[in-house]
């Protein structure tokens, strides 16, 4: 259609945080992300995904082809970002495992 522009795709980004301390710096640095994004940054979200419902890695875990539900969930978001943003603590003058 002449004259109708196309909607322009929104890219979603999803952000983890490798410190699970409510006061951690890099959770911080995630949320001035967010808030930079929806205030000054049109065509991108920024949704917070938080791993501390996440078990540790346990293979038994999955049963008949599934996780559990915070597992399933978390997949999914993940699925459905176009981007991952990691905000993790430095340990020993490197990255955390």
């Amino acid at each position: 259609m002449e004259g109708v522009l196309a909607e322009k795709p929104v890219i979603k980004v999803a952000a983890i945080c490798g410190s699970l301390r409510k006061a951690s710096l890099n959770r911080s640095l995630l949320r001035s992300a967010i808030q930079i994004c929806n205030e000054s940054i049109k065509g991108m979200e920024i949704e917070y995904i938080d791993i501390a419902p996440l078990p540790m890695q346990n293979t038994d875990l999955k049963v008949d082809g599934t996780y559990p539900p915070a597992v399933e969930a978390f997949r999914r978001k993940i699925c459905e970002a176009d981007a991952v943003l990691f905000a993790s603590p430095e340990c020993n003058y490197s990255i955390s495992g």
